[in-house]
């Protein structure tokens, strides 16, 4: 079959005209797959990642759950400090631990007063403010003896001390401490 000079140029425009539709069809396909492949792809990498992770944390898990000299240490731990953590606040204990500490420490106390507690999760935390006057050394020891309390775990969350001009050696001074209980066991 021989084909005429016309249908030849038909034949070649169409085959151009095709090649091209066929060429901007594939552009556009990979336009729009290939990212979504690169996505899934991406996707598949974060998932094998997270897993690789997950079964690294299983094994340190694994290790601590069997290692018994580390349960050991977190339980004492833990029951250390859960017995300086009561689950009951008591004002009257806390002011007269408090009162035990400024007659050993020989500091003047004027007002002792409970803030509000504040909720902290697990724990709450009662504030108290301290209001009186002291000597720098007597001071001191007043925040070493609050703060390395062996019975109940408490902290001077703020101070201020200030200079008298009719007693330069004897300070104003009012403390913030706080003291907290377990909201539950």
């Amino acid at each position: 079959m021989v084909l005429s000079p016309k249908n030849k140029q038909t034949l070649l425009v169409g085959g151009v005209l095709g090649g091209a539709i066929l060429l901007i069809v594939l552009y556009f396909g990979f336009m729009m797959v290939l990212p979504e492949a690169n996505a899934q792809m991406a996707e598949a990498e974060k998932v094998k990642t997270a897993r690789i992770k997950n079964e690294a944390d299983l094994k340190k898990f694994r290790e601590l759950i069997n290692n018994v000299e580390l349960r050991t240490q977190v339980n004492e731990t833990f029951t250390r400090v859960s017995s300086r953590l009561p689950s009951e606040q008591d004002p009257i204990e806390v002011f007269g631990l408090l009162r035990s500490y400024f007659e050993g420490t020989d500091v003047q106390f004027t007002y002792l007063e409970p803030g509000r507690q504040t909720s902290r999760g697990r724990y709450f935390e009662y504030p108290f403010v301290i209001r009186g006057r002291a000597r720098y050394h007597e001071f001191g020891q007043l925040v070493n003896l609050i703060e390395c309390n062996p019975n109940r775990l408490m902290y001077v969350n703020s101070f201020r001390l200030t200079n008298d001009d009719r007693r330069p050696s004897i300070h104003p001074m009012e403390v913030g401490v706080s003291t907290f209980t377990f909201r539950s066991r």
